[in-house]
């Protein structure tokens, strides 16, 4: 079942709704120049017969569950046109803020059950940069269940560095796909709105010897992300239980 849902509003008038949209950037420069983007939709649904006309604002927001995951506004190259229902919809539109595209077409693959790019198949940190805010925003769709128990377990296998400590955390927290902070500030702040909604959070550390050596091996110099991250679990009252390696 698709979950995604794109509201289009001109003029801060919702006139239509599509369940894909496709955003391709046509430039592709790192400047402050506003961008100009195609936008295409192959089958759209219209609620209003606006006449469209060109330099009118058109708002694009994007829901899944019903949750609005990003929404941007941008502004109409096109002639003046009027649209009709099950029609394909192409617009030349121009902006200065962007939307996540690349995030965008992995968040449509996820709503849609396809399990495309993972962590731990990946050795590029862009990836797993990519992985992380794409998990930023699916964790936003996922509802939390308040006064619940959480036991977490912390395993370093397929961990090699700080950004798959963080991939590995958020799988340990909420599971596939899930999130809580790409560093430690973020990390720090999400666990804290966790633990203020729930009963109990166990943090499970698997040898945490490992753990200890690895984190002090990829701290720079003058600090110890060992001891930053015990005392940010500490200091959020969570319940730390060292789990002795049988193996």
């Amino acid at each position: 079942m698709n979950h995604n849902k794109y509201h289009i509003l001109i003029n801060e008038i919702e006139f239509a709704s599509a369940s894909y949209i496709n955003l391709l950037h046509l430039n592709d420069y790192e400047t402050d120049v506003p961008k100009l983007i195609l936008m295409k939709c192959n089958d759209i649904k219209i609620h209003n017969n606006l006449k469209i006309k060109e330099k009118d604002i058109i708002t694009i927001s994007h829901y899944i569950n019903n949750i609005c995951i990003y929404e941007f506004d941008s502004y109409l190259l096109d002639y003046e046109s009027v649209l009709n229902n099950h029609q394909e919809l192409s617009f030349i539109i121009k902006t200065s803020d962007l939307p996540p595209l690349n995030i965008s077409a992995i968040l449509n693959e996820w709503s849609n059950g396809n399990e495309i790019l993972y962590w731990k198949n990946n050795k590029c940190k862009e990836a797993k940069k990519l992985w992380l805010t794409a998990c930023l925003y699916w964790q936003q769709t996922l509802p939390l269940n308040e006064n619940e128990k959480f036991n977490i377990f912390l395993n370093l296998d397929n961990v090699n560095n700080l950004l798959d400590f963080f991939c590995m955390l958020g799988e340990a927290f909420w599971g596939r796909k899930g999130y809580i902070g790409k560093d430690f500030f973020g990390f720090n702040d999400l666990l804290n709105e966790l633990t203020s909604k729930t009963a109990e959070v166990n943090i499970h550390i698997k040898n945490e010897k490992k753990l200890k050596n690895f984190l002090e091996r990829i701290s720079p110099i003058n600090y110890n992300y060992y001891d930053i991250f015990i005392n940010i679990l500490i200091d959020n009252n969570c319940n730390i239980i060292n789990v002795e390696n049988k193996s």
